[in-house]
């Protein structure tokens, strides 16, 4: 097989590692009592398997030192590049099958079947949706909730979500949700009939 459809096979089983790589991390990290999330324990996936895709494309002979140093350094950040491109890919689907009010709702009717409207309306309520949120922000380490009160601990995310706002502002997207949220009665009355 040429070199270069040895790369790309390489990069294109890139995920299927990550994935077997995000089950054993996930499991593992479980089973220590970390607690992880889905979406520490694909970070850190990510992370284990770019060492074996980098020394993978080494033996393939693209990173190899004793090649010309520019073409050496060109492949390090084409590999470098598609594996992270395939690494935001990963996050993004870990990201939707984590956050997704439409994913979850569409899975637990596919799993349960006809659910009624006040069982599904009480289980998505903002009081519940935000104490899942806040949850998840304190297992991350990104806030710390002591005696009542929510606490930034880690302002890492901040300075992303800074990035995202200026972002969306030279795009001219809007940088805040909308304000009026459906009242559960209103639902209640589109689905009756």
């Amino acid at each position: 097989m040429p070199r270069l459809a040895s790369l790309l096979l390489l990069l294109i089983a890139s995920p299927i590692l990550v994935f077997i790589a995000h089950a054993v991390v996930y499991r593992a990290l479980d089973r220590a009592g970390a607690k992880p999330t889905a979406h520490s324990s694909a970070l850190l996936a990510l992370i284990g398997v770019l060492v074996p895709v980098c020394l993978a494309a080494w033996r393939l002979g693209f990173l190899d030192s004793g090649q010309d140093r520019a073409a050496g350094l060109c492949a390090l950040v084409y590999v470098a590049t598609v594996y992270g491109a395939l690494g935001i890919l990963y996050l993004d689907v870990v990201n939707i099958a984590e956050t997704s009010l439409h994913m979850h709702l569409l899975l637990e009717l596919a799993w349960g079947g006809a659910v009624p409207l006040a069982d599904l309306l009480e289980r998505y309520s903002n009081d519940r949706m935000i104490a899942a949120r806040l949850e998840r922000l304190a297992s991350l380490g990104q806030l710390r909730i002591v005696d009542g009160r929510c606490y930034i601990a880690n302002r890492s995310t901040l300075y992303l979500a800074g990035g995202i706002d200026a972002w969306r502002t030279l795009l001219g997207l809007p940088t805040s949700p909308p304000a009026a949220p459906i009242e559960p009665s209103a639902v209640d009355r589109r689905h009756e009939g």
